[in-house]
């Protein structure tokens, strides 16, 4: 898109707080770059309808403007914006205006601004979960070896608590604290920590491992602290990820694809049956209760 450029000075005087905003809160490079950029689309997008307060930012227009940007011809092709630039304008708008809100005073957390943009997805992928008899299965298809007790510890942690595959990657020996049955997890895609409670069927999958398997992976020098161990007595990569949950399908036959992924949307939908929304966000670590409404929509389509 062209070059755009705004004259409302209330609206440029926003955005370049809302630059330093992301800059002081650590936002990568990119980010820094992009969300900026895209805001200065909405506002310009108001400037040209005439909307020159902050203050009529509302649903309706929102609305319209999401509208516009998804029939608007794009310069480089005939069709309109693809789903996921649509997602990053869409995440940059509504941080945008819970920004604008907290400059009046009103304190506003992630997904609480009152605005919602919901984005119907031009090819629709329907998100599958694995029922608990399921769940079952695939740590019955893990054996009592050196590497299916690894495996069944892997997927304790990626089902019990939820786990993204990059947390499971980074977790470190000293992250589990089985004394007070938690799990501490650092590296989050947030960027914010959280502690993870284990059941005791989780608990006794960690400790299998970690006292049974896991030394005797290791060379007797090794000063590694990873959690996970390849059968080279380096911590596992994607690859070797990838190469288990591989195994894993090659085992089970449900008709569904197992991923990492897989096993954190199923806990997700689970727990959304006893707990409330704002629990299950806690539990897996979402800091926008709108990624969370994905497992209100999971249970329904599931469990009626």
């Amino acid at each position: 898109m062209k070059k755009l450029e705004l004259e409302n000075t209330a609206f440029k005087s926003a955005l370049e707080q809302f630059r330093i905003r992301l800059q002081t809160q650590g936002a990568s490079t990119d980010q820094q770059y992009i969300k900026p950029n895209l805001v200065k689309e909405f506002l310009y997008y108001m400037e040209q309808n005439d909307k020159t307060k902050l203050s009529q930012i509302n649903q309706k227009l929102v609305n319209n403007y999401f509208e516009y940007l998804r029939n608007r011809p794009l310069e480089t092709k005939a069709c309109g914006m693809s789903d996921g630039y649509l997602m990053k304008h869409r995440e940059s708008v509504l941080r945008f205006i819970e920004f604008v809100l907290g400059l009046t005073g009103v304190a506003v957390g992630k997904g609480e601004s009152g605005i919602r943009i919901r984005l119907v997805k031009s090819k629709t992928t329907t998100k599958v979960i694995l029922l608990e008899d399921e769940v079952k299965e695939v740590f019955n298809a893990c054996d009592n070896m050196t590497h299916g007790i690894r495996d069944k510890a892997i997927v304790s942690l990626l089902y019990g608590c939820g786990l993204r595959r990059k947390e499971l990657l980074m977790l470190d020996i000293n992250d589990i604290d089985l004394n007070k049955g938690r799990i501490h997890v650092e590296e989050s895609k947030t960027k914010y920590a959280r502690d993870i409670p284990i059941t005791k069927n989780v608990q006794k999958y960690i400790e299998d491992y970690l006292f049974n398997v896991r030394n005797r992976m290791l060379d007797s020098n090794s000063t590694l602290t990873s959690v996970f161990i390849s059968e080279r007595g380096t911590a596992i990569s994607n690859s070797t990820l990838a190469k288990i949950m591989d195994k894993l399908n090659d085992k089970v036959n449900i008709g569904k694809k197992i991923t990492c992924h897989l096993f954190r949307h199923s806990i997700g939908t689970h727990l959304h049956r006893f707990l409330t929304l704002q629990d299950v966000a806690q539990f897996l670590g979402h800091r926008n209760l709108d990624s969370t409404m994905i497992y209100t929509h999971l249970k329904h389509e599931y469990y009626g």
